[in-house]
């Protein structure tokens, strides 16, 4: 009797356990509370969330460098474009459609037929001055190499001798050769450039000056464009009044006399030095048989990226 008693009270607990667990939240068939907060969950205090800055898109985060004035390594699909091109050119197979249309609009002259005056522009020409400037030559692997943005220049060696200027830039997402110049003078290192402004910068003045310093690399009729290319246009007919034929053929300045001026400055140099001696301002120094000369070289910003332009040439003695 005791044990059936026992047996019975025991039931009744167990009973009464059950019907507590159905009333606790998330257990039985009824409908359940709401849920306990977790201690991990913020609570609703109430407070609407913040709103993104609509200026300057959604969340704030911490600043990223600004790839277009931030130097770097150079991207791999730049370096395939600057190779591809460059064995090209020693071939003396590179296509005026490797250019940028700055570089195509200094190459691509002589207007010579209807069609190239009319549309202002000769592919033609462009490549016969390619194959005139790098059939036949060995470009070794850049030395110097540095990239901000969609821009990207290349310096290195001629072999057998001699030196070689290049810069890339990315337009329509393919990259076009935007600088090209050969030089016989050794340009001296100075001061590593500590932004992009001043990297691009010393690359303007360090490759126009090479044109100018050259004796050998490239052909007195070859300079004429980089030269042209470096130079803001107003500067060009100054340096080299056109003759009616020049313009005829699409020239605004004279390639004969622009050449003979590039050795009046700077013919007879083995080797030059570039310092910054200002904003956006260069002392350029070619060694020469009969000693130093010091000219200060002037630049304003072009409107590609990277590009500077040579707006002033003066002689300092």
């Amino acid at each position: 009797m005791t044990a059936s008693v026992t047996r019975r009270g025991a039931g009744l607990a167990l009973l009464a356990v059950a019907l507590g667990l159905a009333a606790l939240p998330g257990c039985g068939g009824s409908t359940p509370n709401a849920p306990a907060e977790k201690k991990d969950e913020k609570k609703d205090d109430g407070k609407p969330a913040p709103k993104a800055d609509d200026k300057k898109g959604a969340a704030p985060t911490a600043p990223a460098a600004d790839l277009k004035t931030t130097l770097g390594p150079v991207e791999p699909d730049a370096e395939k474009a600057a190779a591809a091109f460059l064995n090209d050119l020693g071939q003396g197979s590179a296509k005026a459609d490797a250019l940028s249309p700055a570089l195509l609009d200094a190459a691509g002259k002589p207007w010579e037929f209807d069609d190239e005056k009319a549309n202002k522009l000769s592919p033609k020409a462009a490549e016969q001055w390619l194959r005139a400037v790098g059939a036949g030559r060995s470009f070794s692997l850049s030395l110097d190499r540095k990239q901000a943005g969609d821009v990207v220049y290349f310096r290195g060696a001629l072999q057998p001798a001699g030196v070689y200027s290049l810069r890339l830039v990315k337009l329509g997402g393919a990259w076009k050769v935007d600088w090209l110049s050969l030089s016989s003078a050794e340009l001296k290192p100075g001061a590593a450039a500590a932004t992009a402004d001043e990297a691009f910068q010393e690359f303007a003045v360090s490759a126009f000056a090479e044109v100018l310093a050259d004796a050998t690399a490239m052909q007195r009729g070859l300079r004429a464009p980089p030269l042209a290319r470096g130079l803001v246009p107003a500067l060009r007919p100054v340096w080299a009044p056109p003759f009616d034929g020049d313009k005829a053929q699409g020239y605004d300045y004279s390639p004969g006399k622009l050449a003979l001026k590039a050795i009046e400055l700077g013919g007879g140099t083995s080797a030059l030095s570039v310092t910054k001696a200002g904003d956006a301002t260069f002392a350029v120094a070619f060694t020469k048989p009969a000693g130093t000369k010091t000219v200060t070289v002037k630049l304003v910003k072009g409107t590609a990226p990277g590009e500077w332009l040579v707006s002033e040439v003066s002689e300092k003695g």
